[in-house]
Parts: C-alpha cells; structure tokens; sequence
C-alpha cells in the first residue's frame, strides 16, 4: 500500500467523525408515549416535534374537567405543541375557529375533513376536531391543536390529519367521553 493510500484510509474515519461531530453531539429527543397524559402512538408524534433537545409538557389546572384547559408540549423551553381541550354545550362550527384571523386557533389553509369527529378541520399548522360526549350529559368535546412553527416549515397538513386521527378518540377515552 502506497504512503498516500495509507493516509487516506488512516484520516477518512477522522474526516466522518469532525462531519458528525455537529450533528451527532446534538441532543435528539426521546419521542414521549404519551401527549397531555394521552397514550399515542410515538410515529406519529415525531413528525410534529421535528427538533433536538430537552422535551418538557405544562397543563393549566383543572385537566380533564368540564370547562377548558391546555396542555402545551415544549422542545428546549420552546413551544413545540398547544393543545386546547374545551368541553361546552353548545354546538361549534371548527371552520369558524380555523380561520387564520382567529388568534386562539388560527390554522394555515384550513378545509373540513370527514370521519375524524363529528365536525372537524385540518390545516397546514393544525387541527380543530368536535363532537358530542355520551358520558357527560349534554356536554360536546373540542380539541385544538396547533404545531408551533415558523411559516418556513414544510407544510404537514398529512401528519396533523394523521395525528388527530389517533389522537382524537384515544384523548375522548381519557377523558372519560365516548362517541354517541
């Protein structure tokens, strides 16, 4: 083996390891098996907490009672996730609470989605999905999801639908409401 041929197989581990050292020094996150004290299926969490870092999750007091409260899922202290929770009797129209102009809910493009709850909307940044709650008398369940990102981010209209898919019933259950 020539002296350079030597070198160059000596130095290409090195090189790998100075190109991995920015990204693999990175402190990647344990993707949670649980959002806001729901069971979820952690495939479909990970492409909404697209991030390395620290994961932490704060909830307003009161989780699971009537009225509303939130739960909001961090990555190195910034939000990553805002899940509202809202149990009413009166009937919501989510198109209503979707538009962008909303300040609360606010989705990116929202349109209606059939089969997801009742009434429900998906847009490029989240998801408003209601219905009624056998359980709890006359009360109705809404859930609002919004994925903190900047307009920059590729639009994941398909993982959000996706997410709350899964996410809407398992968080029903939780919570003690089945559908009618």
């Amino acid at each position: 083996m020539s002296r350079h041929n030597k070198m160059a197989g000596a130095s290409a581990p090195v090189v790998l390891a100075l190109l991995c050292l920015p990204a693999c020094s990175a402190q990647h996150i344990s993707v949670p098996r649980s959002i806001c004290d729901t069971p979820i299926d952690q495939e479909l969490t990970a492409p909404l907490l697209k991030a390395t870092g620290k994961l932490s999750e704060w909830h307003t007091a009161g989780w699971g009672g009537k009225g509303r409260s939130v739960c909001i899922v961090s990555v190195d202290k910034s939000e990553a996730l805002r899940l509202r929770f809202a149990w009413h009797t009166d009937a919501i129209d989510p198109m209503k609470y979707s538009s962008l102009d909303n300040s609360v809910t606010g989705l990116w493009e929202p349109s209606r989605v059939r089969h997801l709850a009742e009434s429900a909307t998906v847009g490029d940044n989240g998801s408003i999905a209601t219905t009624r709650c056998k359980g709890r008398g006359k009360w109705r369940f809404t859930l609002a999801l919004k994925v903190s990102r900047d307009r920059q981010i590729v639009h994941q209209r398909k993982e959000i639908e996706q997410f709350m898919r899964a996410y809407m019933p398992a968080t029903m259950k939780t919570v003690g409401c089945t559908h009618p």
